[in-house]
């Protein structure tokens, strides 16, 4: 089953995106380490007083100081997506993104001057550099970007952070997913660390590092500012909240004011403790909150303090093999990780990789492909085509067209001064003919799984769970098709599709169709949805036609145990295309996005009103080529079995008998092809070929130039 990331995605963006420019107010955890404390105290409610000692112990253990040398941390970023290369994150802003980090923590950012007068004296930076890692585990040259399609991007947690990962002792690692786990508007996670200090953490092991999502990523936005602050040893400003005296109350640094909450908004006189000028605070007296402070949740921030720069060198400073950096910043560590002076940029073997607009194309239609190779920069490229015009391109980012029906591989070949490598994605393009499979009315039933095999395209998989064809149980006759929905996880959101052949509605005077459905929820609670949609033009685009959501989708009552419909656990759902009824190149496409229920069937489509229960499972295929043609055409067909009347008539516009090709001869079953209008007797214009096998009856139209 494919993944689904949520549309709910571009608002969450737009309400809590903490950018460098932008204010913003609305409420939300957005930092899941306040998650991760309340955890820790919940098992243990005197966790922050173990963690402030043993924060303490760590600084007089740890050799602080302020020498100018600079801190060097090799970095390695974990681009991991569900929905392939069109949700991966760009070179352009992941070295955006990490010019932030050293702007900010350096101190060297552009609104230093927005920092208020009460705290500018207490503002502080410190002389550390994040460089892209030039060396990988195996003295590879990388770029330091590391891009993987997983599963787990689309509910990201500790426990996934295995399927990519560098040593943590020589890297310092950032994982950029879809979703973290536990994300639900309005108290939606940006991002997450963890602490060096095994309280709240667990020290410099395997899950050390930062998870954002990368909606909340990038040279504009300080969350990754914020986490790195947790990985060196920080708190939020707020986390203890008033308290009795600075130095144990909101973060412990008593440059910072206590506060107790996030401080959302940029309220110059918010002020929400009062316990500022308690014990050895630098304030002579009750002061204004510091939401400048990157450790808070406002969107004014800019600046650390002097106590938390001190902190963060002790992190930096400790020769701690489990809670100290330094180990990170020693000669040979940068040499193995390609960081060491001079540092500049590396040219890499690409590693190939690319996208496309568009799976699915009428013929005539062009496709664009851009290419998403990484840990290098293409200098050169050599694109292959099957089906394409041009057959093959040098273009970075080239537009095919394609001509012919058929579904198509795509291979592509970047290159640099260090080298190339080649991907080949097979069956990606699914180009449809401009004249329809079949003309309304019609009915499927599932009957033939060749006919399903042929014409039904399902939706690209990322696990064992997709539409298929079954004989397990059936609204009418022996067949029908189904989803498992039952064995799929109930921890992620999955989408799975199934797509119609093409139909000719113009002709049709009932522009309805009707399916029978069965499905059935675990529990009331689930969120399971069948989303019906339609295309006009072969795919390339989708209208949203019927939206059958969890209040209205079940027609059956909840089953713990994997459900099969019984006669009476069928519903009937019709939808009218009457706003496309005059459409001569229609497909439906019925959409399941999961939401922790039980398994899903449908059966006996009607497209147009057609009578009785046959569908066309005696007939395997039925072509007609050229189309159009300017001379004899062809008509190709197989039978899956034999036929005792078969009839072959061309039709006019109206209708109308215009010549026999077949005239109720009886057939075995195999594959043929018959010549239509040998004699080239018709005139130009549009005509119907219809195809009668034993009263299953296909139509196609016939172009004549």
């Amino acid at each position: 089953m494919k993944l689904l990331k949520l549309t709910i995605l571009a608002l969450s963006a737009t309400l809590f995106a903490f950018n460098a420019n932008s204010q913003n107010t609305k409420q939300g955890n957005w930092c899941k380490m306040d998650q991760i404390i309340q955890q820790h105290m919940a098992n243990n409610p005197n966790a922050m007083d173990e963690f402030m000692q043993q924060r303490d112990a760590f600084n007089k253990n740890s050799t602080n100081n302020k020498k100018p040398f600079t801190y060097i941390i090799p970095v390695v970023v974990h681009n991991i997506t569900h929905s392939g290369g069109t949700g991966y994150v760009s070179k352009a802003t992941i070295d955006g993104a990490i010019d932030r980090l050293n702007v900010d923590f350096q101190r060297m950012n552009t609104d230093t001057n927005l920092t208020r007068s009460l705290f500018k004296p207490y503002a502080d930076g410190i002389n550390i550099e994040f460089r892209l890692a030039h060396k990988d585990p195996q003295g590879n040259c990388t770029e330091g970007i590391v891009r993987l399609e997983h599963p787990s991007s689309a509910d990201f947690s500790d426990g996934n952070k295995g399927v990519s990962y560098w040593d943590s002792k020589k890297y310092f690692n950032i994982w950029l997913v879809d979703f973290i786990n536990g994300s639900n508007p309005p108290s939606y996670i940006a991002g997450y660390a963890q602490f060096p200090f095994l309280t709240f953490g667990g020290g410099i092991n395997s899950t050390y590092g930062v998870v954002i999502d990368d909606t909340f990523f990038g040279p504009n936005n300080r969350t990754l500012t914020h986490e790195l602050g947790h990985c060196l040893g920080l708190l939020h400003t707020f986390q203890g909240n008033c308290g009795s005296n600075c130095s144990n109350s909101g973060d412990g640094m008593c440059d910072t004011p206590p506060t107790s909450d996030g401080g959302f908004g940029c309220s110059p006189t918010s002020n929400t403790c009062s316990n500022d000028a308690n014990g050895p605070a630098p304030y002579n007296s009750n002061v204004v909150d510091q939401y400048e402070n990157y450790m808070s949740y406002s969107n004014c921030q800019n600046m650390f303090s002097e106590n938390q720069a001190d902190q963060m060198r002790s992190v930096l400073n400790s020769t701690s093999t489990t809670q100290g950096l330094a180990q990170l910043m020693t000669t040979g560590n940068l040499a193995f990780t390609g960081t060491a002076d001079p540092y500049g940029p590396v040219i890499c073997k690409p590693i190939a990789d690319f996208d496309y607009n568009k799976d699915y194309v009428c013929e005539g239609d062009a496709v664009t492909f851009t290419d998403q190779s990484y840990n290098a920069t293409p200098t050169g490229f050599n694109w292959t085509f099957t089906g394409g015009t041009p057959a093959t391109s040098t273009a970075s980012n080239p537009s095919i067209t394609y001509n012919t029906a058929g579904i198509y591989s795509v291979t592509h070949r970047p290159s640099t001064s260090a080298g190339n490598d080649v991907v080949t994605k097979t069956n990606i393009i699914t180009v449809s003919s401009l004249t329809a499979d079949y003309t309304s009315p019609i009915v499927d039933g599932f009957e033939s799984t060749t006919q399903f095999g042929n014409d039904w395209i399902i939706g690209d998989s990322d696990d064992n769970f997709k539409w298929e064809n079954t004989n397990s149980i059936a609204a009418t006759g022996s067949r029908s098709i189904r989803l498992l929905n039952y064995a799929a996880s109930t921890n992620e959101q999955h989408i799975d599709y199934v797509v119609s052949p093409s139909y000719d509605l113009s002709t049709a005077s009932n522009k309805d169709v009707t399916f029978k459905v069965a499905f059935a929820q675990k529990n009331t609670s689930n969120t399971d949805r069948l989303m019906i949609y339609t295309s006009t033009n072969c795919g390339a685009s989708w209208q949203l036609k019927l939206p059958l959501t969890a209040a209205v989708l079940p027609t059956a009552p909840t089953h713990s145990n994997s459900f099969v419909p019984t006669s009476s656990e069928w519903a009937t759902k019709t939808m009218s295309l009457s706003n496309i009824g005059t459409s001569t190149n229609v497909r439906l496409k019925f959409q399941f996005e999961s939401g922790g229920g039980n398994n899903i069937y449908i059966d006996d489509i009607n497209i147009g009103g057609a009578t009785g229960i046959n569908d066309l499972s005696s007939i395997a295929s039925f072509n007609i080529y050229p189309n159009p043609t300017n001379s004899s055409a062809k008509i190709s067909f197989s039978l899956l079995s034999d036929v005792e009347n078969l009839s072959i008539k061309v039709k006019n516009a109206l209708g109308q008998d215009i010549t026999h090709v077949i005239n109720g001869q009886s057939f075995k079953m195999g594959k043929y092809t018959l010549n239509i209008d040998e004699e080239q007797l018709l005139s130009s214009g549009i005509y119907f070929i219809e195809f009668n096998a034993d009263n299953v009856i296909k139509t196609e139209k016939l172009i004549v130039q």
